[in-house]
């Protein structure tokens, strides 16, 4: 390996990484790689193993330009280089399936460029950098997502509703295994919804954000997926992160095994501190904890390949107790006791192996799932606990999974895999309608079934302008026998240099939970299971795209889109639908696969990427989510927005004497259609006792638009051998408030109560990294 050094200042950082064909991840050797703009010149040139270093680079925003003969440059625009840590880099080179000759190729940039090659509309890398810097985030992919087009997203949980559909609709994927929803009170909040994400951004390498019609290598999804990539330790030095923040407490390290040695381990820990910010939490919260744990250890063989063993776990923890006096209750909130346990967890063991001159093998076991263990109790007259909520809910998967990519030539490139799914479940779910109601059993079942499922997708690029995937995923559930055959497809057209076109295609299929399938409805002394032959949610996206690339670093991108939902489970006769679902446990219908929905509209962005110190993003979605359910009557869904804008931006200085330290202030704000909800039956709720909406008129009724503002302001601090960061951030500045239905409190008399949340999470945080 051959390196370029030089110290022009008195603070700089050594950035290394690795090069690599962006379809095999087959090392490039002799690739290059330069500092944009600095003198003297900074680079190197990529070794055997396709790694390079470069030292004395200079703290602050640098540019970086990778080349290699055959393939298509890349440019790093502006990467954050710090004292604190080494900058690593892993860069994929797209082969050109012509060769031009002496032609030179213009250098595009990688910003805005998926992970996975094949999905060529609707995605977004979504990088470590970004997740931290945009306003609202916190550090959180999910929250990050929101100022993304095509996504809306609530104030009271991290949900990711796309164009419409429900969060639950969502496929969570990590190093290529379907993982539980990795967040926080995840199905307890909302389903495919929780508070925070488990994931810490001390770990994560680019990962891809996809909203619609993806590739056919994702399965069991019927809106969107995030693909998440865990990265590797430095395995050069030891470092070390430690954060301390108002929501939060956080540890990180990662290194070599052994100083010289290849394998190395990369560790982060997390701790809640919740208990600071109590007081503006809402009352009915009570005592909120959590904690999470990541890791990744790599193993790299001179000849076998890379091993690599890494997981995700967390765990959660919610309670409030009733208050036994009798005169202190001024609310039913105050006689009910919370407890609500919860666990989210996978760990896995992935080998990598470069088979032959043009082939990648990687394979994957894994063991994944989460659970959910909650009990809603409240004091009658006598003080003593009536139960009305029981529920208590495991289910784990063993994963296999294995995947071939093989470039047959420059202009055709395919991905061929298997993954065979043993679901385990453990179920029980009690129920009383109201506090004077017995408990029913809803569910009661433990047991394991499989899901099946392989698929095969080829690139095919005719020409530099010219970009064709083609796919075909298949499902199978052993529980029931049903099965699903997908059709994908893509095509994209760079007509000019500055401009394209793109159409995309995919048929999209989705499991219910498992508890929809082991509901239990007693009839005539026996136990029935009606839904244990629920089929395939379904579903057909397409997409037209136009990509306008004003200049280098600013682009304008419109998306219009249409999705034809169908064999969506409803209830006969009623306008309930799975497509409307938020955090519903309770099933005691049969369900039929009679639903249907549509969502379309057009997304638009409009991007000027972090150059000289500034950045932009100005999203919209137009949009219309409507479903038919089991009455055959067509409404508006319940996450009908019809409309989402984002204004997000921020503004860098470089500080200090030596301009070493970066002052960063940046600021989000969304202007969002309001939330839908069922129109409240009063007279009947009040006669009955409980709170009974008029299910015939579904989501007739709408919030006014919501006005939400979240900004942070940071100050990074570079020293020689360790940097640190102090940052203040608000989420829901303006205190936007947020409908959380209508509660009939006994204790007040019977009253009906409008409830809405406001919301309002300040953070400061400090972090040193050395």
């Amino acid at each position: 390996m051959f390196t370029f050094q030089a110290n022009t200042q008195e603070l700089t950082q050594v950035v290394k990484g690795q090069i690599f064909d962006r379809e095999t991840r087959i090392p490039l050797f002799g690739a290059n790689i330069m500092v944009i703009g600095s003198e003297p010149v900074l680079g190197a040139i990529t070794g055997d193993d396709g790694s390079f270093r470069i030292e004395g680079v200079p703290v602050g925003r640098c540019d970086f330009r990778v080349s290699y003969i055959g393939y298509e440059p890349v440019i790093l625009n502006e990467v954050m280089v710090s004292t604190g840590k080494e900058v690593m880099l892993e860069v994929g080179l797209q082969e050109m399936s012509v060769k031009l000759g002496e032609v030179v190729i213009r250098a595009r940039t990688s910003k805005d460029k998926p992970v996975n090659e094949m999905a060529l509309l609707s995605a977004r890398q979504l990088t470590v950098e970004e997740s931290s810097r945009y306003a609202g985030g916190f550090d959180d992919p999910s929250r990050l997502a929101s100022s993304f087009a095509g996504v809306a997203q609530n104030l009271g949980n991290n949900g990711i509703v796309i164009r419409g559909n429900a969060p639950k609709g969502l496929l969570w994927q990590m190093e290529g295994i379907q993982i539980a929803n990795p967040t926080h009170f995840a199905n307890y909040i909302a389903f495919g919804a929780g508070g925070i994400t488990a994931l810490s951004s001390q770990v994560l390498s680019g990962s891809d954000f996809i909203t619609g019609a993806f590739p056919a290598e994702y399965g069991n999804a019927l809106s969107g997926v995030f693909d998440l990539e865990m990265r590797t330790g430095n395995r050069d030095k030891r470092e070390y992160t430690a954060q301390a923040g108002l929501t939060g407490l956080d540890f990180a390290s990662e290194g070599p095994f052994r100083k010289g040695k290849a394998a190395t381990y990369l560790f982060n820990y997390r701790y809640s501190t919740f208990a600071l910010i109590a007081p503006i939490l809402p009352p009915q919260a009570g005592i909120i904890e959590y904690q999470d744990i990541s890791f990744k250890i790599n193993f790299p063989t001179s000849r076998a390949g890379t091993f690599s063993a890494w997981g995700l776990g967390a765990l959660d923890y919610q309670g409030r107790d009733a208050q036994t006096d009798p005169e202190e209750w001024k609310s039913d909130d105050d006689r009910e006791k919370l407890r609500a346990n919860l666990f989210m967890g996978v760990g896995g063991i992935t080998h990598k192996l470069i088979a032959g001159k043009n082939s990648f093998l990687e394979t994957s076991l894994a063991v994944s799932g989460n659970g959910m263990k909650w009990t809603q109790q409240r004091l009658d007259s006598c003080l003593d606990f009536v139960t009305k909520e029981d529920v208590n809910v495991n289910t784990w998967n063993y994963t296999l999974s294995t995947s071939l990519n093989h470039k047959f030539s420059a202009g055709h490139t395919n991905k061929s895999g298997i993954k065979l799914n043993r679901l385990h479940y453990d179920a029980t779910v009690l129920h009383a309608e109201t506090y004077k109601d017995p408990l029913i059993k809803v569910a009661d079942d433990r047991g394991h079934s499989y899901l099946f499922q392989a698929y095969s997708q080829s690139m095919i690029r005719p020409s530099e302008k010219l970009t064709i995937n083609l796919g075909l995923s298949g499902q199978y559930f052993a529980l029931n026998g049903h099965y699903s055959i997908e059709p994908r497809a893509g095509i994209l057209w760079r007509f000019h240099p500055r401009h394209s076109v793109g159409l995309a295609y995919g048929m999209h299929s989705q499991l219910e939970m498992i508890t929809f399938y082991l509901t239990e409805i007693p009839r005539e002394g026996l136990i029935l299971r009606p839904n244990e032959d629920l089929d395939f949610s379904r579903a057909h996206h397409f997409v037209l795209s136009y990509d306008f690339s004003i200049n280098e670093n600013t682009r304008f991108k419109v998306e219009p889109f249409y999705q034809y939902l169908y064999d969506i489970p409803v209830k006969l006769g009623s306008s309930w639908s799975v497509q409307n679902l938020e955090k519903e446990w309770i099933i005691t219908d049969t369900l039929l696969n009679e639903g249907k929905g549509i969502n379309f509209g057009i997304d638009l962005t409009l991007e000027r990427f972090l150059s000289k110190g500034y950045y932009y993003l100005i999203t919209a979605t137009l949009f219309d989510s409507r479903y038919c359910g089991g009455d055959g009557i067509w409404r508006s869904s319940r996450y009908n927005r019809n409309y989402v804008i984002n204004f997000l931006g921020g503004k860098e200085w470089m500080m200090g004497k030596m301009k070493n330290n970066v002052l960063g202030v940046n600021a989000k704000f969304t202007l969002m259609g309001g939330e839908r909800y069922d129109p409240l039956l009063y007279d009947v709720s009040m006669d009955a006792g409980r709170i009974i909406y008029d299910d015939t008129r579904a989501f007739e009724e709408q919030e006014p638009h919501a006005q939400v503002l979240n900004f942070n302001v940071s100050y990074r601090l570079n020293r020689k051998k360790h940097a640190s960061v102090w940052t203040f951030s608000m989420l829901n500045a303006l205190g936007e408030s947020e409908y959380d239905g209508y509660h009939y409190d006994e204790t007040k008399g019977g009253k009906i109560e409008k409830r809405e949340d406001s919301l309002v999470i300040p953070n400061f945080s400090y972090k040193i990294e050395f």
